[in-house]
C-alpha cells in the first residue's frame, strides 16, 4: 500500500513531466532477477530510470 508521501511525490513528478512507476517491492525484485538470468539487465534499468526529462 502506498503512503500519502509517496502518492504526493509521485503527483509533484508527474506534474514536473516525469513518469512515475510503483512497483510492489517483490515485483521489483522478480523482475530484476528474471531480467539478469535473461541477460536484459541494462533494458530493465533503462526501463526503471525511464527517459531524461528536460
Amino acid at each position: 500500500m502506498m503512503t500519502m508521501l509517496a502518492v504526493t511525490l509521485a503527483r509533484s513528478a508527474v506534474d514536473a513531466g516525469h513518469r512515475v512507476y510503483f512497483p510492489a517491492a517483490t515485483e521489483l525484485a522478480a523482475k530484476c532477477h528474471e531480467a539478469v538470468l535473461e541477460g536484459r539487465w541494462s533494458s530493465i534499468m533503462r526501463f526503471f530510470a525511464g527517459p531524461a526529462c528536460s
